[in-house]
């Protein structure tokens, strides 16, 4: 009788999502002309200089999608902040950019588009990320204990996050 685990003689295919929703790796690697992130092996990374052993003759320039989103004035996260007291907006602007320098030291595609004053003591976020809106949300809530609603759109897959500060 034959051993489960010894080899057999059929191979198992890969995954089928990941050949079919993205192909097989290319070799070539697509550095973005605006912020100088690096496409190499299915991934965006931060620098050229983290991919291990890069051809300078195998790479080539576009536009990765996080600055192609800000071209065309769209996003997947939005956060309005409510009740912002004028002594804690600074702050509050300054944790939005470290989250921001952070989320984009993990991942080059998290990016906060803008930051907008709407009206008095109310602020407004856009991010190219729909699950780093959602992260700074819960961020803002839990440093100003303020009150968090989540509502994300399928249709234009897009989150909107709204926060009233106390």
């Amino acid at each position: 009788m034959r051993n489960f685990f010894e080899k057999t003689s059929w191979p198992f295919p890969g995954s089928k999502k990941e050949t079919t929703e993205f192909g097989k790796a290319k070799r070539d690697i697509s550095v973005c002309e605006k912020c100088g992130a690096a496409f190499w092996q299915k991934s965006w990374h931060r620098r050229l200089e983290d991919i291990p052993d890069y051809e300078k003759e195998n790479t080539h320039s576009g536009i990765c999608p996080a600055c192609q989103m800000i071209a065309d004035n769209r996003y997947e996260g939005e956060i309005i902040i409510e009740n912002v007291p004028e002594e804690k907006k600074g702050e509050i602007e300054n944790l939005i950019g470290n989250f921001s320098e952070t989320a984009f030291r993990e991942d080059p595609m998290d990016r906060i588009i803008s930051i907008q004053t709407v009206a008095k003591g109310m602020l407004r976020v856009l991010t190219t990320e729909n699950q780093m809106a959602q992260q700074l949300a819960k961020k803002i809530k839990k440093t100003f204990k303020g009150k968090v609603s989540l509502t994300h759109s399928r249709r234009e897959s897009t989150l909107r996050a709204k926060i009233i500060l106390p």
